[in-house]
């Protein structure tokens, strides 16, 4: 690195966003299962325009703004899905087409658990590392 030059590193990533930098690896399996069937599965309903696995924010925004009242457990579960899939496509992952976000990544939040376990904060480097080597 040249003097005059800074790079963002792991500690920076903790600290600016609260992200754990420790744990396990962020990795999406992704199943044979049709996209159209997961988002049912997962979120409770599917969009119109479900093409290739990828979803607009502006649905998930849309069509989870308000968790009723009188929400059951698996839908409480649904809108917080919808929530951190919008969080990840919008800000941890986001990506150039600015709007959307592939399905894949709600497979991460599917096991509550098992997403608390995540270094989420090590993922959104790795990511941002990589589309800055793509966009360059």
């Amino acid at each position: 690195m040249s003097f005059g030059e800074v790079t963002i590193t792991l500690e920076d990533v903790a600290t600016l966003t609260g992200l754990a930098i420790d744990g396990d690896a962020v990795v999406v399996d992704i199943p044979d299962e049709d996209w159209s069937a997961m988002c049912l599965r997962l979120l409770g309903r599917t969009p119109t325009d479900l093409g290739g696995g990828v979803i607009r924010i502006a649905w998930l925004r849309e069509t989870f703004d308000e968790l009723p009242l009188s929400a059951s457990p698996e839908t409480t579960e649904q809108f917080a899905r919808a929530y951190a899939l919008s969080l990840m496509g919008g800000v941890l992952f986001s990506n150039r087409s600015g709007g959307s976000v592939h399905l894949q990544y709600i497979l991460l939040v599917e096991d509550w658990r098992r997403a608390g376990r995540f270094a989420w904060g090590a993922a959104v480097l790795s990511y941002l590392y990589r589309e800055m080597d793509r966009s360059a």
